[in-house]
């Protein structure tokens, strides 16, 4: 059996050297890296990379809003749709910097309040917010836009301004836009969060516009495992088995006889947290977590050949490497362990 593993931001971003990776003891997953079959490309988000592995890509945008509201338990329909992720936007001299609701613990109670408000406003516009989870918003359309946008988590922590929708239908966008930040700023629920010192949710961020009827899905593998939305929809509407992600390496493990001997299976692994704001501390005690419950096991398991082989795709914002690794790379001694910050550039 050959499972790949996906881990988005393991590398931090290369301006800042070597010193983000020192002291860090990763020695399974820098025997991975060094010994396998290894590929390095340009950096890239889970969003982006999944689109590409199932090949539905279109043009510069990313089709991909109905398909992760599908993953999130709602039905598209015969509809278009957008993402519109609650975000907050920080003034920063002259920038607006971009949170996302990772920072933010969005509540049920609140998600409602907010879209409601949205619906209220934008009704006339033809537009209908959702909230499936309180931390991922979507908005039913009702013509397909001709615009070109961004993932929300190419844009978390950055300046929007580079980010913002381009194409024919930008001026409109833009305006919705601006309009979304004055109908969330006036809620009361948003007082409420400043008054806890709370950031508000002060506006939504509109990305991967798409309709399901017009989107062909490949099957590149024969199952996911995994609890993010996109990876789930996406294995929806391929047919591909769906799993939930076990909280360790060893955990999934103990599923390796599901499927044939020669099945290809994509785990998808969470996303390490803080490099997008800075937060060193969080983002090495993530990459220590992933060492310590998945990369060591998987490292053992090849070599004690209860795997075949695995293949790392290693994701960060300017360099991604994939590396495959099979039981027969544990001899291949004259490759040299290096550490994390020797592979961007």
């Amino acid at each position: 059996m050959h499972r790949h593993f996906l881990v988005s931001d393991l590398f931090w971003p290369a301006a800042a050297g070597a010193e983000p990776y020192r002291g860090l003891e990763l020695p399974a997953l820098e025997t991975l890296l060094a010994r396998g079959r290894r590929i390095g490309s340009a950096g890239s988000s889970l969003e982006r990379w999944l689109a590409a592995a199932y090949d539905v890509a279109s043009g510069q945008d990313l089709p991909l809003a109905p398909l992760a509201l599908r993953g999130d338990g709602g039905e598209p329909g015969d509809h278009w749709w957008l993402q519109a992720d609650p975000v907050h936007l920080r003034v920063h001299g002259d920038r607006l910097i971009l949170a996302d609701a990772s920072r933010l613990a969005v509540t049920p109670d609140e998600a409602q309040q907010l879209v409601a408000a949205l619906n209220a406003h934008f009704g006339p516009e033809e537009m209908v917010f959702v909230a499936p989870r309180p931390q991922r918003w979507y908005v039913r359309i009702a013509t397909p836009p001709r615009m070109r946008t961004t993932p929300t988590a190419e844009v978390a922590g950055r300046n929007i301004e580079p980010f913002l929708p381009a194409g024919d239908d930008a001026p409109r966008w833009r305006r919705i836009f601006n309009e979304t930040q004055m109908t969330l700023h006036r809620q009361a629920c948003n007082e409420s969060r400043e008054a806890r010192g709370e950031l508000p949710i002060n506006s939504v961020w509109f990305w991967g516009a798409g309709g399901p009827s017009r989107v062909a899905v490949k099957a590149p593998y024969a199952t996911v495992w995994s609890d993010h939305p996109l990876a789930a929809g996406l294995a929806a509407a391929s047919g591909i088995t769906l799993r939930p992600l076990p909280e360790t390496g060893a955990a999934l493990l103990e599923h390796r006889s599901e499927g044939p001997s020669d099945q290809t299976q994509l785990v998808v692994l969470p996303p390490l947290s803080g490099a997008a704001y800075g937060d060193l501390a969080a983002w090495r005690e993530a990459v220590l977590a992933l060492e310590r419950n998945w990369f060591a096991p998987l490292l053992a398991a090849v070599q004690e050949g209860m795997l075949d082989r695995v293949t790392l795709h290693a994701l960060g914002p300017e360099f991604s490497v994939s590396s495959e690794f099979s039981r027969d790379d544990r001899f291949k001694f004259w490759r040299r362990r290096r550490p994390l910050d020797a592979y961007p550039g």
